[in-house]
């Protein structure tokens, strides 16, 4: 797997994770042009799963060689030359996207020429080219769904009490962050936003939102509250990669409407309300995350409690 390439149209280099956003934002077409970040190398890169919802995805998308002949002699990405390990650093989830994350990029760096008579950047990254090693780089996700995946492979590797990410301005572990609401005391737990996830239901409403309800439930005294979640039509409208997210629910929907949800936020309960409930309330749709139930035989082969 590669991490990064150049997508000279845009002038910019970019992750694998990107790629994908900007492909379901409409930005990247499915023939989108990828190169080598390696020294003096102009080879041509596939991104694996570009076009793939992600509820079909085991594992995140990834650059790969399409003939590892095609880098150059030199190309430290294909051959590994010059290149210390790198240490391990937090990932990091950023709260918010630049306003312009889906605009047209132009790197700032310097240009050599490219494959086909055109342009492709040299990152400041391949500075350490010629023998050094390169700046150690921690994954940036803006999207909940990539940390998922994140938190999925951790649980493969039985390192979620090593693996750290930075969250809302907090370094802390995957084993920390990631909270079932099954069982737990809600009161005692209004002031802590984590990733709380369980198993829940899902359907459309009326106005082309869509409304979910966790099967699994939170305890309150002696009850048993189940956490709700609604996705307004006009927050998804205004969603970036609504198409996406919409294909991703759809599906779900019609295949009976069971899922598993993720998402970054603080339980809430009313003071007053004649009953009690919970909600999650999600105002930035990159925070949430809904899976098809396919994903529980994973989290119960990797659960610590057999």
């Amino acid at each position: 797997m590669i991490d990064e390439a150049i997508q000279p149209e845009r002038d910019e280099r970019l992750t694998a994770e990107r790629a994908y956003e900007l492909y379901w934002a409409d930005v990247l077409d499915a023939d989108a042009t990828f190169l080598c970040t390696g020294k003096d190398c102009t080879a041509r890169l596939i991104c694996a799963c570009l076009d793939k919802p992600e509820q079909n995805l085991r594992i995140r998308p990834y650059f790969r060689s399409r003939r590892l002949e095609d880098h150059a002699p030199e190309c430290e990405v294909a051959h590994g030359k010059g290149h210390a390990p790198r240490e391990k650093r937090p990932d990091v989830f950023e709260a918010e996207r630049p306003k312009d994350h889906f605009g047209a990029r132009k790197a700032d760096v310097p240009t050599t020429a490219g494959p086909l008579g055109g342009k492709r950047s040299v990152a400041p990254a391949q500075a350490g080219a010629h023998g050094a090693a390169s700046a150690p780089r921690a994954s940036h996700f803006y999207r909940l769904s990539s940390l998922v995946q994140k938190f999925l492979e951790h649980r493969r590797d039985d390192d979620l009490d090593e693996a750290t990410v930075e969250i809302g301005g907090e370094t802390q572990t995957y084993a920390t962050l990631f909270r079932n609401v099954y069982r737990q005391k809600v009161a005692e737990l209004t002031s802590t936003r984590a990733i709380w996830w369980g198993t829940a239901s899902i359907r459309a409403t009326k106005e082309g939102g869509y409304y979910l309800r966790f099967s699994r439930a939170f305890r309150h005294d002696d009850a048993e509250l189940h956490p709700t979640v609604t996705l307004t039509a006009r927050d998804i409208e205004a969603y970036a990669v609504r198409k996406l997210l919409r294909a991703r629910l759809d599906k779900l929907i019609a295949e009976g409407g069971r899922c598993v949800v993720f998402a970054w936020a603080r339980p809430w309960m009313p003071k007053d309300a004649q009953a009690p409930f919970v909600r999650f309330y999600v105002d930035n749709l990159d925070h949430i995350d809904v899976r098809g139930p396919d994903i529980l035989e994973e989290l119960r082969n990797t659960s610590r409690i057999r």
